[in-house]
């Protein structure tokens, strides 16, 4: 994902490889999301109850950035009956195998004429 999203034109940070030994995770994170523009998470079964992924969709809202919820192994029903959903209210969301029509729309996004 993260390369497909380079490819398009966009920095990509990654967190697991932009925090280093030591770094104060919520700061960090936090100045990270201060200069991103959007974020897209990937939800998966695994990953919904994940503090640290709420806290970076938090501070995106709260900015009101973009956020992009892309779906593996689940729904946005499924983080809505387990009771997670409410800082995506009003959101689009993509499945993982829609994630291409998420990529023309960053292209459209950042001046890019061509299409995928």
């Amino acid at each position: 994902m993260a390369r497909c999203i380079g490819e398009c034109g966009a920095e990509v940070l990654i967190d697991a490889y932009d925090l280093e030994s030591g770094d104060d995770v919520t700061e960090r994170l936090s100045g990270l999301l201060e200069q991103a523009n959007e974020l897209v998470v990937l939800f998966t079964p695994f990953s919904k109850s994940r503090a640290w992924v709420w806290m970076e969709v938090g501070v995106m809202r709260l900015n009101r950035k973009r956020v992009v919820p892309i779906f593996h192994g689940m729904t946005k029903r499924d983080l809505a009956e387990s009771g997670g959903d409410g800082a995506l209210t009003g959101t689009i969301e993509r499945q993982l195998n829609e994630f291409d029509h998420y990529l023309v729309e960053l292209k459209a996004r950042i001046g890019h004429a061509t299409t995928l």
